[in-house]
């Protein structure tokens, strides 16, 4: 385990920037998947037409302009303390501690607050609710 152990109040703190940067990993995902079509789907046309080669080399280029964009937002996460787990549903994760135990703190796009988390060593299907806060 590397990284900043944040209490749920933390990290709720961060959720309106994580959540513009979510939808945009969510956007984004489904952009790379769409260059990567469009490549494969020109890459079976120049097989059997070579003068389509310079549109090969657009659609190879669109594809790595698409994955830097996707790299440098899941970075962003990752420079925030988080950890991306579903591009698609756009799932993040912070490390966090629940009755002494490090967990995840488990938030997906939509929800309006972190208030699940699991073991490191599950998945968001073992998610469960944060403990109330004690009373001070």
């Amino acid at each position: 385990m590397k990284g900043k152990i944040f209490t749920p109040d933390e990290a709720n703190r961060m959720l309106p920037l994580v959540s513009r940067i979510a939808d945009d990993i969510v956007a984004s995902y489904a952009d790379v998947n769409r260059a990567l079509q469009a490549f494969d789907t020109e890459k079976a046309r120049a097989e059997s037409d070579p003068s389509r080669e310079p549109i090969l080399r657009e659609r190879d280029a669109a594809v790595a302009a698409t994955l830097d964009r996707f790299q440098g937002l899941i970075e962003e996460i990752e420079a925030l303390g988080g950890t991306v787990k579903d591009y698609e549903r756009g799932m993040i994760d912070f490390y966090g501690e629940v009755d002494g135990e490090i967990v995840y703190l488990c938030w997906q796009r939509g929800e309006d607050s972190i208030g699940h988390w699991h073991r490191l060593e599950e998945g968001f299907g073992k998610r469960r609710e944060l403990p109330a806060p004690a009373a001070a």
